[in-house]
């Protein structure tokens, strides 16, 4: 969700809840978990948090912390926090210490 986030609507400080609504159907996930996601990429409360999902800041709060716990050590969360854990972290290139791979063995690694 983070990267189609990113991808529609640019690296932001907090996404608006009809943006986050949107990934959540481009990507085909419940919104049973829109809470979560709206306390994920975003940090105050909204007419629509309100008024939609019933999100006030003491909740969103709350939820910021479950999540914080969760993923980040109990330390607080922004929305760059959570597009740098959304990166993949792969293999970069650079020699390998083996030549394993050099002679079609690669599953080792």
């Amino acid at each position: 969700m983070t990267l189609v986030l990113a991808k529609g609507y640019g690296a932001q400080d907090q996404f608006t809840v009809p943006q986050i609504e949107a990934a959540i159907k481009k990507c085909r996930l419940n919104m049973q978990y829109i809470p979560y996601a709206i306390a994920l990429y975003r940090h105050e409360e909204s007419n629509r948090t309100l008024r939609l999902y019933r999100l006030d800041q003491r909740f969103i709060d709350i939820l910021r912390r479950e999540i914080s716990e969760w993923f980040f050590d109990g330390y607080d969360f922004r929305t760059k926090d959570v597009f740098r854990m959304a990166k993949p972290r792969a293999w970069r290139g650079g020699h390998m210490r083996s030549s394993a791979n050099r002679l079609g063995i690669g599953a080792i690694y």
